[in-house]
Parts: C-alpha cells; sequence; structure tokens
C-alpha cells in the first residue's frame, strides 16, 4: 500500500473488527486528544503523533518511524471524586486493546507495531478518562 498512512488507517479497521465483541460505542481518528467527544464511551481513538525519519550513527536513513497513539475513553458516573471506578471499567478493555494492536502488521512495507514508552500519562475530568497508548512502526516511505 503506497499511502503514507496506511498503518492509521489499517488500525482503524483492525480496532473497528472488534468494536461490536467489545462492546465500543465507536472507533475513529481525531486530529488530536483535545478533540475527544467526551459524551460517547467507552471509545477508541487512533492519533498519529510522530512522523520522523529514522536516525542511526547521525545520518538519516531511508525509512521513516511513524507512532500511532491508541486512546482507551471511558466514563463511569460514580468516579467523580475517585479514578477507582475508572479504572474498573476500562482495566479489560485497555488489556484487549494493547494485545490486539501489539505486533500488528498492516502490510508488508510495514513493520509491525510495538508498544513505545511514549504514551503520555492518562487524563481524568470528573466522570470522564482518557488513556493513551503509543505504538510504533517503520516503513520505506
Amino acid at each position: 500500500m503506497n499511502n503514507y498512512f496506511a498503518v492509521g488507517l489499517g488500525l482503524i479497521e483492525h480496532l473497528k473488527a472488534k468494536q461490536s465483541e467489545w462492546g465500543v460505542k465507536t472507533v475513529a481518528t481525531v486530529a488530536s486528544i483535545s478533540k475527544i467527544n467526551k459524551n460517547i464511551t467507552p471509545a477508541i481513538y487512533v492519533v498519529n503523533t510522530a512522523n520522523n525519519p529514522v536516525d542511526i550513527a547521525k545520518h538519516i536513513d531511508s525509512r521513516d518511524m511513524q507512532q500511532w497513539t491508541v486512546i482507551v475513553a471511558v466514563s463511569e458516573q460514580s468516579s467523580q471524586t475517585d479514578t477507582t471506578a475508572l479504572m474498573q471499567a476500562s482495566g479489560e478493555l485497555i488489556s484487549k486493546v494493547i494485545n490486539h494492536v501489539q505486533g500488528f502488521e498492516v502490510d508488508d512495507y510495514h513493520d509491525p507495531l510495538q508498544r513505545t514508552n511514549t504514551s503520555g500519562r492518562p487524563e481524568y475530568v470528573s466522570t470522564f478518562a482518557l488513556y493513551p497508548f503509543t505504538f510504533s512502526t517503520k516503513f520505506q516511505p
């Protein structure tokens, strides 16, 4: 596939294949995490968070590295002052998402997705939480 964003598009479809089984209301993409609709949960969002050439020993490789952040959005009315309910509501779904995405290979041109340590922190707003998990791949553009 000769589309620079093939991994993101394939990742959305890969997650949509599990949407009804997991009870997720939407699988979509947004331009930034701040654009996530807090009224539709549980939801999964795929956001492109990095596009960089691979830096090898002070020179640029011909391959690019992309990072895709998968955000699990959940809400729980009983969690206004304690995030325990949010963790209970999201824990199983998060495990399923991580295991479904880790190692996903959209095609022969892209390396399998590998989880990174650059996901960022969960965000909590009253009864709503966003849990980000970032995965990277390398490919020849």
